[in-house]
This record gives C-alpha cells, structure tokens and sequence, in this order.
C-alpha cells in the first residue's frame, strides 16, 4: 500500500445477498481526519467493521500500516457504537480490561476521564451509565491505545454540545500528532473537526472533497421566516423546505436566479450551504444530486 494508513479498494458487503453497499472506494492519510456523514440506517456502521476488521467483507481489499486489519490488530484503535462496554463491570474495571487485553493500551485515560468529566463515577456498574456516561467511557478507552488509525462509530452520539467540541478537539489532537482518523456520523456539526468529508446515503458513497470542495458542490440556499414560505417554494428544489430557528431554508433550483430571488422581497435571504444543507441536500433531494470525487 501507499503511505495511507487506511486504504480501501472496490469494498463491498453482504448479508444473506442483500447488499449493504458495494464498490466504495476510501482511504484516510496520516495527520487526517476524515468524516463519514450520512443518515441513520446507510451501513456506516458495517463499513466501519469492515475497515477495522471486525466483520468480513464479500468483495474488495482493505489495507492497513503492516497488512489487513484482522490480522494486525495494532494498527487500528476501534469504537463501535454500543459494542464496546462490558455492562456488568465498573468503568474502572473496564478500563483495566482494556489495558490488560491490548499491548498498545496508554496511561492517557486518567486525563481522558477527568477532561470528560466521568472520574468520580469509573467505580460505578456501566448498567447505571446514561448512554452519554457510556460514550465518554468508550471515547477514553479508544484514545488511550496508541495506533496509526483511529476508526471511531458515532463517536458523538448521546452527547451534549459541549462535550461534541471537547471530541473535536481530542481529534485534533491526533491530527497533530500524525494519526489518521476515520469517524462515522449523522450529525452534520461533525463535519467542522473534517480534513474531508465523505457522504454515504442508501446508493452508497455520493460525495468525497475537502469541506469546501462539499459545500461548492451544493447549490446556494433561499431562507425566510416560516410565514413566508410560500413565497420562495417555487425557486427551490422540489419545492422542499427545511425547518429551523423559526426559518424555512430550501436550495435553489439550477433555473433560479439567486440576486433576483430576494430582490424586493421582504424577509428573504440567499446564502451559502451550512453543512446542515449539505445533509439535506444529499439526504433527501438525491434525485438532484450528482456524484462528486
């Protein structure tokens, strides 16, 4: 392989011949932190097993730094979401599971807990955890292993705003210190942490680019209040408008003129894509979408 730390050809997975996806194509290079953004339900999941070695793919090749990722299980550090805690034990025994079972297990996780704020309750059951408590304790123990490839599944579900950039920064980190990340989410705030985005929906992996290579690739957004919907919802795509903070957004049409559909009108924006458009846009106006690469 390449200098990449995570590479991955022609990737394809089944299950009882239903596909789950085929033909994807990613590769992550140290010092990067790629985000895999999509809807719930897209096989991010899955992809990410397969690219840990957790789960075999039918088709393709993935390489990792000194071979395949089930037989070089120090390359990778993996969380999978909601598979990683032992309930019946204590954090701390967790903890002391972890570091015993992998070589590469660091002392990091005493700043880890403490920064997200689980130390005083590590000697309580992981039962009693709230789903939060819980990915923080995951969070802790994958960032204590030292490895040249972080694959992280959701890594900020069940967690508040805060605690989503105190990841973030975590993640940046890494990036400094030459690791690849490759995390998995539906949250399109996760994008900011993002050296490159890649978006899967259900007809696999749609748009691969730098975040502004992802926004350019989406077309220019009409806002207004929710009163005034009706007054743009000829000039967007579909006529589908998004809801949030009191206002309607919709992305323009390619017949649309962008200075012509404010102009004089009262309470009406045109602006660039948030990566919340971005989502929308690739989620839900597919029809629309074209591949980029």
């Amino acid at each position: 392989m390449s200098e990449s730390v995570l590479a991955a050809e022609g990737l394809g997975k089944s299950f009882g011949g239903d596909a789950v996806f085929d033909e994807l194509n990613l590769t992550v290079e140290p010092g990067e932190v790629v985000v895999l953004l999509g809807p719930n339900g897209t096989g991010k999941s899955v992809l990410a097993s397969c690219l840990a070695g957790g789960v075999s793919p039918s088709e393709g090749t993935v390489e990792v730094p000194g071979g395949v990722p089930a037989t070089t299980p120090g390359a990778t550090s993996f969380l999978l979401q909601h598979a990683l805690c032992l309930d019946r034990l204590t954090g701390r025994e967790n903890i002391s599971f972890y570091d015993r079972l992998n070589p590469s297990f660091t002392d990091r996780w005493e700043t880890l807990v403490e920064t997200f704020g689980i130390d005083d309750q590590l000697d309580d059951r992981v039962d009693q955890y709230s789903g939060g408590m819980r990915r923080k304790l995951e969070l802790a123990i994958s960032l204590s292993v030292e490895a040249p490839l972080y694959i992280l599944d959701e890594p900020t579900a069940a967690l508040d705003l805060t605690m989503v950039r105190e990841v973030h920064h975590q993640l940046s980190k890494l990036r400094d210190r030459e690791k690849g990340v490759l995390m998995t989410t539906h949250l399109p705030m996760d994008a900011d942490v993002a050296d490159r985005i890649v978006f899967m929906t259900d007809a696999g992996i749609v748009a691969t680019g730098t975040p502004a290579e992802i926004k350019s690739s989406v077309p220019p957004v009409v806002e207004t209040s929710l009163g005034n919907a009706d007054t743009i919802s000829d000039d967007v795509i579909d006529e589908q408008l998004f809801r949030g903070d009191g206002v309607v957004r919709g992305l323009l049409t390619p017949e649309a003129d962008p200075s012509a559909v404010a102009d004089g009108v009262s309470d009406v924006r045109v602006t660039d894509p948030t990566y919340a458009d971005v989502f929308n846009y690739y989620t839900h106006l597919d029809g629309q979408a074209e591949k980029i690469s």
